[in-house]
């Protein structure tokens, strides 16, 4: 059964509410399931155990240990992302550039041209939303988890190695690089 309250206090931040919009939660001894507009989201927590009641949520660690204290503040913020990300998607702008590069979308496959003798291929995952702007010289990928986002992202980056002294390569959009001098005679 999913919870259908509108909002919760967790135990860490008890002043402030996390407010849950169209998002349905439920959790049985180590599991933690989320539906919400975007999808279902299931994770585990191993060491963890989720007490409700009334509209606060605590959480416990079941073993006493040093580094298990600090992993209460990761698994207080990985719950917010999931939350934020089912609610609204979490978006990041890729944009290329140089002579050549360029990306084309076919069905479920990614084409990336970067000045190679060859394109680069890459199968877009199911949880990945890509999306084509500008000439094939900007992407949009979008998915409810941030940390498979930022995954795929890196991914592309790394396709192609930044040159900082032409200023080609892929970037964020909001990405600033100085450009190095070349070297005078």
């Amino acid at each position: 059964m999913f919870f259908k309250k509108r909002y919760f206090k967790f135990a860490r931040s008890s002043n402030n509410k996390l407010y849950l919009f169209n998002v349905f939660f439920n959790f049985n001894n180590f599991y933690f399931e989320f539906l919400g507009f975007f999808g279902f989201y299931k994770i585990y927590f191993k060491y963890f155990y989720f007490f409700k009641k009334n509209n606060f949520i605590n959480i416990f660690n079941l073993k006493k240990l040093f580094f298990l204290k600090k992993l209460t503040g990761f698994v207080y913020s990985c719950i917010f992302n999931i939350i934020k990300g089912l609610t609204f998607n979490y978006e990041k702008i890729l944009i290329f550039r140089g002579l050549g590069y360029k990306v084309i979308l076919r069905s479920f496959y990614l084409y990336f041209y970067l000045s190679y003798s060859h394109p680069r291929i890459y199968k877009i995952p199911a949880d990945i939303f890509v999306k084509i702007l500008n000439n094939n010289n900007e992407i949009s990928i979008k998915s409810n988890n941030k940390q498979r986002l930022g995954e795929i992202c890196l991914v592309f980056k790394r396709l192609k190695k930044i040159d900082v002294y032409k200023g080609k390569g892929i970037f964020y959009k909001n990405e600033k690089i100085t450009l190095k001098i070349f070297k005078k005679k």
